[in-house]
Parts: structure tokens; sequence; C-alpha cells
């Protein structure tokens, strides 16, 4: 190329050497940015074919004249080539670096220094020569994807175009179904990930394909680059959405199935923990740990009201109901006031536990204490009982604390959250130990009590199921009736 910078032009100096063409120069503006990033490489003008002149130079140096005659609607045939091209006979550009040098040992030469003699005719021979201005005030400069801050030659818009076919480095769309399988790809693999991985793991993997705009590529980008580079031009605003979109759908579906979920183990807890302590359970994210099952220290109590079947046999159904209410009422209100989790309802028996689902600081100190309230609360239960002119009742408490297993348990229709191990069945057993208005614990519990009350020695105690007698104490709350028969105390206990 020439870079014409006097008005005298070289024109006449390439002409007597022969092999001069003529084509067309027209060019393909962007119509979103105004950037030329293609020339139509013929033009019809209703009687016949002009090539653009980077075309016309290429027939000329292979040898090719006369008019085109194969045309097609994706490409031109010059010779043994195949140019592709797009609608209207488009063709892409592939930029190169290094063509708008000026140096003589480059592509773009001074007009100015073949004029004068400086430059070794050698240097253009078997060389194709396009002569333009390359001075901005020659008015010839568009804008071109090199460098859109700045405008740049037509004349080496053609260069580049020549440049172009003959190093064969055609730039072409992917094919529509690679497009829809990467798009399909991407989107299947952000969806998985924001619904498999930890959220801020999943933003992390977005953040690696799609990048950070105007700071850092993405690699979807760099992978869009390099085949850029070899020719292939990839489609990015799809698949740059369907990330976003998949990202977007993924972590809503994620919340709403984590909400659901914790909504359901949530109202699962509620139905035996204060609703504070479920949203609370909710809240901490370890609602999976307590649903598959953990094992964990506990204290529990099974409080029983003393002579509910002979009482019940004299009452009617009604009162018998509203007798039960009234008992489970009052016990609840207590068991979540120091909070505890009603675990169940067994006839006249409620069975309580401190330290599941939620942790205890000393689930010892606080099932005694639980077990105290209601036992100096019976007095309550006997007033709003009368009131229904139902006769009092008492009731006798057994408790233990130790390691237990803690889980939901149950079949496909029924299920439940539950504790389960030797401290439970002890704990089950000391309840038929204690007489009205008493509590019984075992004596490896009072080792655990920071407040310890006023209580007696019943002996080692040979209970049921059990192998070895087990040393029992009791704590007296007003009035009591042991239990008849007393058990007897294993001698030499």
């Amino acid at each position: 190329m020439l870079d014409v910078e006097l008005d005298l032009g070289p024109q006449s100096y390439f002409i007597e050497a022969g092999n001069t063409v003529v084509g067309h120069v027209n060019v393909t503006n962007d119509p979103s940015d105004g950037v030329v990033r293609s020339v139509p490489l013929v033009f019809d003008d209703g009687r016949n074919f002009i090539p653009a002149l980077s075309l016309a130079a290429l027939r000329a140096y292979l040898g090719q004249s006369g008019p085109l005659t194969r045309i097609t609607d994706d490409g031109v045939q010059v010779g043994d080539r195949f140019i592709p091209t797009g609608r209207r006979h488009s063709f892409r550009v592939n930029f190169a670096a290094g063509l708008e040098e000026v140096d003589k040992e480059r592509a773009v030469i001074s007009a100015a220094d073949v004029i004068t003699g400086n430059v070794n005719p050698d240097r253009f021979r078997n060389k194709i020569v396009i002569i333009g201005a390359t001075e901005t005030l020659a008015g010839d400069t568009l804008l071109a994807p090199v460098d859109k801050s700045n405008t740049y030659p037509g004349v080496l818009i053609h260069a580049n175009a020549l440049n172009t076919m003959l190093t064969r480095s055609y730039l072409e769309n992917v094919s529509d179904t690679e497009n829809t399988i990467v798009v399909a790809l991407l989107a299947l693999i952000v969806a998985l990930s924001v619904l498999f991985l930890p959220v801020w793991l999943s933003v992390i993997f977005v953040f690696l394909l799609i990048g950070i705009p105007s700071l850092l590529p993405g690699i979807f980008l760099l992978v869009t680059f390099e085949r850029f580079d070899s020719g292939d031009i990839m489609n990015i605003v799809y698949p740059q959405i369907a990330i976003i979109a998949a990202f977007v759908a993924g972590l809503a579906v994620r919340y709403l199935t984590e909400t659901r979920q914790r909504r359901r183990v949530s109202s699962l807890f509620a139905q035996y923990v204060p609703e504070a302590v479920a949203k609370q359970l909710e809240q901490s994210g370890a609602l999976e740990e307590h649903i598959e099952g953990e094992r964990v220290d506990v204290g529990l109590f099974f409080c029983d009201l003393r002579g509910f079947t002979s009482l019940s046999a004299t009452l009617e159904p009604q009162d018998v109901r509203a007798m039960l209410n009234k008992f489970y009422d009052l016990l609840t209100e207590i068991i979540h006031s120091h909070h505890g989790t009603v675990l169940k309802f067994v006839g006249d028996e409620v069975f309580a536990v401190f330290g599941a689902p939620l942790p205890c600081e000393n689930n010892a100190q606080a099932t005694l204490d639980c077990a105290i309230e209601i036992q100096s609360r019976a007095t309550e239960l006997d007033a709003e009982l009368a009131s229904l002119k139902i006769p009092p009742v008492k009731f006798g408490i057994g408790m233990n604390a130790g390691p237990v297993v803690a889980a939901h348990i149950g079949g496909g229709r029924r299920r439940q959250y539950d504790i389960v191990g030797d401290t439970v069945n002890l704990g089950s057993r000391l309840c038929s130990q204690a007489g009205k208005g008493e509590i019984v614990l075992p004596e490896s519990m009072i080792g655990r009590l920071t407040n310890t009350p006023e209580m007696e020695s019943m002996g080692a105690v040979q209970l049921k199921g059990l192998e070895e007698p087990v040393p029992l104490y009791k704590v007296v709350v007003g009035e009591s009736e042991p239990r008849q028969p007393a058990p007897a105390p294993v001698p030499g206990a």
C-alpha cells in the first residue's frame, strides 16, 4: 500500500508497470455502531457484477480476468478459491495486526518515498499495491473494530479484506445448531451449579463464566476469542443471556424449594416446641440434621396422672377430654417456659425433653426445675378442674439425663420427632416409681445439677428389664403420696 501525501500521485508509476485493476470501494457500516466490519464483495449495477477493489486485486494476482462467472448466495469462486460471504455478498474482514505500520519494511510505504526514488522498485515486484490516503485530513477515514476510539484509513479496510482472502483467514458464523447446543449446555451447567452447590460458590462460578464487564473477561469470552482467532464467530449475546437467566431461575427454584422445605420442617417442629424455637431452628440451618438424626445429650421426664384410670371410669367422656386438655395445656406452658420440647401425649402421660432439638446449657437442671414447677402449680389445675366439677388430680414424674438418638422417625404416612436410647427407657421406668407429688431421678443425674434441692434416698431399686439395681432419689413438692406398694430396696444397697 502507498500512503499518498502529495498532490502528485504515483499512479503513473504503477500504470506503466501493468496489471492495474479497478474495483468499487464501498464498505458496509454496521447499523448498530457505524463500525466497518465487512465490505460488499461484489456490486450488482444491473448489468454486471463489479468486484470490490480487494477482490479485483486478488483476481489480477491470480491471473484471473474477465467478468466473474461463479457467484452464489453464500460466496464467490475465484480460481480454486471459494470466498464465503453473507447476505448480499457481504464479506467479513479479518483485521490483521501490522498492516497500518508506516515503514519501508512494513505494509504501508509513503508515496513521497516512491516519487523521490527512496524506495527500491524491487520492493514492489510480484506484490499487490493499493494506492490510497492514510492521512486523516484526506477525509477517507472510517471506524474499524481495531480501534473504535480513532478513525481508520479506508484504504487499510480494503488492504485487510485482501489480506483475509490471501491468507484464507475467513470469518464465518458458527452454525445455529452449535449455538443452540452451547446455549443449552451453559444454561444446564449454571442451573445445576445453583441448585446443588453453595450459593456463594455458584456465584463465583458464574463470574468465572461471564467475567466482570469492562474489567475481566470470563471463560466463555476467552473461548469466543480463541474461536474468533480460528475464524469462527460465536454468538456472545444469547449464551450470556442464558447464563444469567439460568442463574436467576436456579436461584428462584432453590429459594422456593428450600423455603417450602423449611416451612414443612418448621411446621413439624412447631408441634413440639414454641413457634419462636421452630423459627430459630429454621434460621440455624440445622433442620436437616435434626430430621436425619443426631446423637445428643438431653434431660427428659415422663409425667403421669395418678389414679387416672379409676377416675376416668366415673366421668363422662367430655369431662375426661376436658380434664386431659387442661392437664396438657398447663404442662405445655411450663415445659415451653423452660425451653423444653413436648414430644408426646400418650393417654394421661406427657413426655418432654430438654436439649433437643435445640441445645440446652444444663439440660439436667432445666428438667428438674421444670418438674418442680409442674408439681408446685398442681393447685392451679385443681382449681380449673373444680370449675368444671371434676375432682382434683395428682401426678408423678420420673426423669433422667444422658445421651440419646434424636430424629424424625416413622413411615411415609406418619412421622414424628422422637428420641430413643437407654436414657429414655430408664426415665420411663422411673415415672412408675413416683407417687403423687413426687419427682424420681437416678443418683447419676444428681452430679449434673447446679442447684440441688432437698431430696430423699429411695435406695438401690431393682427395676423391670434392668439387670443391676439403680440408686434412686425423690424430690417431694407439697403433699405427697408414695406409690402402693412401694418397691423394696435391694438388700445391702
